[in-house]
């Protein structure tokens, strides 16, 4: 009776608090609070506080428990209230598992099953690892208990918990239950055992099958390594062969081509001879005719020596005039040759000067743009160059500035301008090259150089700028850019090629 009087005023002060009714959260707190008036645990006296566990997802029922804590004692004890966060408590006297968190019965279950600990489930299926467990059944909530659970805990239960409205569980019954589920899930493995016994003798018999069928190709693989072998010694004779027969062929073209040679020249030369015959003829003819003249003009032949004699002496000084003129005209041509080669290269370097490759370039721009034919700049500088004409002098830097140039030379095209810049500056112009074609050959040469033995104690390297020529830019925006991009590759540790 006063079990009934304690539930029917804490339900009336909860209920005063949140509403007019009695909601579901407020019955199953009255529920847990009861459960624990009519549970012992071991050491009772010891316990300073009695430490519930709430997992919930629900926040209005967390809220009622710890409500319940600040208003309620147990045993003139305090109650403390705590919300499950998935880590361990220890000495936990009671946990609350409601429904919305059912998924983590069972593993508190194990968790605390060495401890003394009750845990009160909310509408939990599997009644043999229960408690207590409430039940819901037409809006009306009831319970039933798990003696035997409970007794394993060391945890003692009043008789009088049934009188709140609950039903005992028969362990006996649930135990019968799953010996009859126990033989049937024996007979199922027994049939499965004997259908996997079926199914193993069926795999030996294939398996069996398999490794036949193994050496069977593994014999068959052997004979087409044998005939693969003799095909490549036939393929290898075929083409010796073959090459042999080439060879004749050639050899046979080349003869033909000699003998076809040979009669052409026979020919020439039948026909060579009836027109000397007929030369010959001509010329005895002809011959006896001057003989005639001969002595003709002997008579009129002292006459003419004279004249003949005067006109002598004027080709001969024609001839000398013609001499003088033939020499200062090649004079002329060598100096007009060494003025241009003095207004297009540098002196000292060798290569062709700014003002003749700014003249260059103008073109290689202009045929860029009416033709589309790639084209790009590099240009580079010597690094750390002023410290080589410190330390060595500038006799030793004109030399480096010399040989660096015989380096662009001897790994350059053609085609391809190279030019002395400024001071240790240069410029390469690399015609019908895309940036991949001028990266390229911008790394060849910074290798060179790197690589190269100036006669210096000192490593000599260069950094450079590509840039290339595009539809909308011009001479002065793509000399812009490369000379941001060997800027660039000073400024970021030299010795590098840098592209755009």
């Amino acid at each position: 009776m006063k079990i009934y009087i304690s539930i029917l005023i804490f339900l009336l002060s909860i209920n005063n608090t949140f509403s007019d009714e009695i909601k579901e959260e407020q019955i199953k707190v009255a529920y847990v609070y009861n459960f624990l008036k009519n549970i012992s645990w071991k050491n009772d006296e010891n316990i300073k506080s009695y430490k519930l566990m709430i997992v919930s997802q629900n926040q209005t029922l967390n809220n009622m428990f710890k409500m319940l804590a600040s208003r309620k004692q147990l045993n003139d004890k305090n109650i403390e209230v705590i919300i499950y966060n998935n880590t361990k408590v220890d000495n936990i006297q009671a946990i609350f598992i409601d429904k919305s968190s059912e998924v983590e019965y069972e593993k508190l279950y194990y968790e605390y099953e060495k401890n003394n600990t009750l845990l009160i489930s909310d509408n939990y299926a599997n009644k043999k690892q229960v408690m207590i467990n409430l039940l819901q059944n037409d809006s009306k909530i009831t319970f039933e208990i798990n003696k035997a659970n409970i007794l394993n805990r060391d945890l003692t239960v009043s008789p009088d918990i049934i009188l709140l409205g609950g039903t005992e569980i028969d362990v006996a019954q649930l135990y019968k239950s799953s010996q009859v589920q126990l033989k049937e899930q024996k007979e199922t493995i027994t049939s499965l055992n004997k259908n996997i016994e079926d199914k193993n003798k069926e795999l030996k018999e294939q398996l069996k099958a398999i490794d036949q069928q193994k050496t069977i190709i593994s014999d068959q693989i052997k004979n087409i390594k044998v005939q693969n072998e003799q095909l490549t010694l036939q393929k290898k004779e075929l083409s010796q062969i073959y090459t042999s027969i080439e060879e004749q062929k050639e050899k046979l073209f080349i003869a033909q081509n000699e003998a076809i040679k040979k009669e052409k020249d026979i020919k020439n030369l039948i026909n060579l001879q009836l027109e000397q015959e007929k030369t010959f003829e001509d010329a005895k003819n002809n011959l006896d005719l001057l003989m005639k003249k001969i002595d003709e003009q002997n008579s009129s032949i002292l006459v003419k020596e004279e004249i003949i004699t005067n006109q002598k002496n004027i080709i001969f000084v024609f001839f000398i005039l013609l001499i003088i003129i033939l020499a200062l005209g090649l004079n002329v041509l060598r100096q007009n040759r060494l003025l241009k080669n003095l207004s297009e290269t540098d002196t000292l370097s060798g290569l062709y000067n700014r003002r003749y490759t700014l003249k260059r370039l103008e073109e290689e721009v202009s045929r860029f743009k009416r033709y589309k034919t790639p084209f790009s700049i590099i240009l580079l500088d010597i690094d750390f160059f002023k410290k080589i004409n410190d330390t060595y002098g500038h006799d030793k830097g004109d030399f480096v500035i010399k040989q660096i140039s015989e380096i662009f030379k001897q790994h350059t095209r053609k085609t391809d301008i190279c030019a002395r810049w400024g001071g240790e500056e240069f410029l390469i112009l690399a015609s019908n090259s895309d940036i991949q074609s001028a990266t390229k050959l911008a790394e060849i040469l910074r290798k060179v150089v790197e690589n190269s033995d100036f006669g210096i104690n000192q490593k000599v390297t260069i950094s450079l700028g590509v840039a290339t020529l595009s539809e909308n830019s011009d001479q002065d925006v793509v000399l812009k850019l490369a000379d941001e991009l060997l800027y660039k590759a000073k400024s970021s540790g030299r010795n590098k090629v840098i592209a755009a």
